[in-house]
């Protein structure tokens, strides 16, 4: 589903998702912007000067209470946005970190603020949105204690997946080992461990899908509730497995 506006194609499934006098509060302010790879979209305890509606690519939401060692606890892509915490002006407390290079459509912080403050209906769909992720960060909590190291890397590329519609994904190993909170030598042996079942191919800076199903069924419960749930806290449909991106 894409809409057509004076900035091209619109992707972001929250901006679709919203109403359409919501979405006019909101695009006199935007601008599209690229998203470099590893470029920081907020930082901890920094107010933020624009709000980013994710077009492609994906962005990490990073854990930094230890500078030395940061995990990523969420994922945002096309089904979500960067500095939801302005809604109620919050000063964030998680680095937003671009993974996957891509586009996004930006609006400063104030106009968008204002915008919620205008309409009582976007800013209750926006606290649906703050939910939603709220959702994936317990889930990752979850995983991080119940799955193994390869159930969760592989939980991890499939998240990615989702979000970047190509089987072959740009990451390195220590982009990975940025995702999971381990070290390099541990994210070599889960990717040796997921190319040994099949589920993918790996290359230098390269991860490979080859068979997304079975990869899902090794997963198991710990891959598609939090896709699920977005769908039902934002009151849409769920998308088809090949193309979801909760």
């Amino acid at each position: 589903m894409k809409a057509e506006t004076s900035f091209g194609k619109i992707t972001n499934r929250l901006l679709l998702g919203m109403g359409a006098q919501d979405r006019l509060l909101l695009w006199p302010h935007f601008s599209r912007c690229p998203l470099p790879v590893n470029t920081y979209l907020e930082r901890t305890g920094l107010r933020p000067g624009n709000i980013y509606f994710i077009e492609s690519g994906v962005v990490s939401s990073l854990e930094v209470g230890d500078s030395r060692d940061p995990i990523e606890v969420g994922v945002v892509g096309r089904e979500g946005m960067i500095g939801a915490g302005a809604i109620a002006n919050l000063i964030p407390q998680r680095d937003a970190f671009v993974q996957i290079e891509g586009e996004a459509l930006s609006i400063d912080v104030k106009d968008f603020q204002e915008s919620v403050r205008s309409s009582p209906v976007l800013r209750v769909y926006m606290s649906r949105y703050i939910q939603a992720q709220m959702v994936q960060i317990s889930l990752a909590a979850s995983a991080a204690v119940r799955a193994s190291v390869q159930q969760r890397l592989a939980r991890k590329l499939l998240m990615y997946r989702d979000r970047t519609d190509t089987d072959e994904i740009a990451l390195t190993h220590a982009s990975m080992s940025l995702m999971l909170g381990v070290r390099r030598a541990t994210v070599t042996n889960a990717v040796h461990n997921l190319e040994a079942n099949g589920f993918i191919w790996a290359r230098r800076g390269l991860i490979i899908f080859r068979d997304r199903v079975a990869m899902e069924a090794y997963c198991g419960r710990f891959y598609g509730v939090a896709e699920t749930r977005y769908a039902e806290i934002m009151h849409q449909a769920p998308l088809p497995a090949v193309l979801r991106s909760g």
